[in-house]
């Protein structure tokens, strides 16, 4: 089937030359459905088509379906205002920023969009990855919970909202203290328990063996301070290490939810 696909690429087009794309949207509808995206790029470049609007549209989808989004946006860009593909070229055009993350550029193209839920939903999207607790708040105003293919999405972007902007953050500067005072405690705070052990056990042999060379040979003697160096330096790589892990944590955390936001940015857009 794609060989045939793939000749007829090569052949036919020489007979389109000038045509609109119109006639053909079903056929090119049917490769981007069925995800036969080289074959339908293949038509696409090879056919010489008039241009228009709708070509420019769908090259664009083909590349977003794709996942050639840098090309995809410049398709999408040359829809112009007042074709029937231009709403769906800003929708798709964002998302495409948004997996490539250009959350200001894809924030513009949804600002320029018709009013409507749907916009709502991804203004509220992009506000959260640009962290923007006010312009969240001001566009999930909107959220009213009844369009099933917008429902799901807006009760994420409200866990995502309540995680980030209302419960509170774990610090780094907590995890550093409390190592401080036991050592792998702020590792275990930070969700690393493994880790949090292995300090806690290091440390405490250092400190045993260091305690014991003092107590019989001296604080003077070499393995005293051979032992009481080496503690001193784990101990003070379990804070930095608490307070890292800390960082990491919340950055880890902070991707994810970056993450499930473009993920759920692009469903609804999807469906279109």
């Amino acid at each position: 089937m794609r060989r045939l696909l793939l000749i007829l690429a090569i052949v036919l087009p020489a007979s389109l030359k000038g045509q609109t794309i119109t006639q053909d949207l079903p056929f090119i509808d049917y490769l981007i459905g069925n995800n036969l995206t080289r074959d339908a790029t293949a038509w696409l470049d090879g056919s010489n088509y008039a241009p228009s609007d709708t070509l420019d549209f769908m090259k664009g989808l083909t590349l977003y379906t794709a996942n050639k989004l840098d090309l995809a946006t410049e398709n999408f860009a040359k829809v112009p205002a007042g074709s029937p593909y231009y709403q769906k070229s800003l929708m798709f055009g964002a998302v495409s920023h948004a997996y490539l993350g250009n959350y200001e550029d894809g924030l513009k193209l949804i600002k320029s969009s018709d009013e409507s839920e749907l916009k709502q939903y991804e203004l509220a999207a992009f506000y959260l990855l640009l962290n923007d607790k006010a312009g969240y708040e001001q566009a999930a105003q909107n959220f009213t919970y009844q369009d099933y293919s917008l429902a799901d999405g807006e009760k994420m972007f409200g866990k995502i909202y309540e995680s980030r902007f209302l419960e509170k953050q774990k610090s780094p500067a907590l995890a550093g203290l409390m190592s401080a005072v036991i050592p792998g405690a702020g590792k275990w705070y930070a969700g690393r328990k493994d880790e949090a052990i292995a300090s806690f056990v290091t440390v405490g042999i250092f400190a045993g063996l260091t305690a014991e060379c003092w107590v019989k040979k001296g604080p003077k003697d070499w393995l005293t301070i051979v032992f009481g160096t080496l503690g001193s330096l784990f101990y003070i790589g379990n804070i930095y290490g608490s307070y890292v892990s800390v960082g990491i944590y919340n950055d880890n955390l902070r991707d994810a939810q970056n993450n499930t936001v473009v993920f759920n940015l692009h469903v609804p857009i999807r469906n279109l």
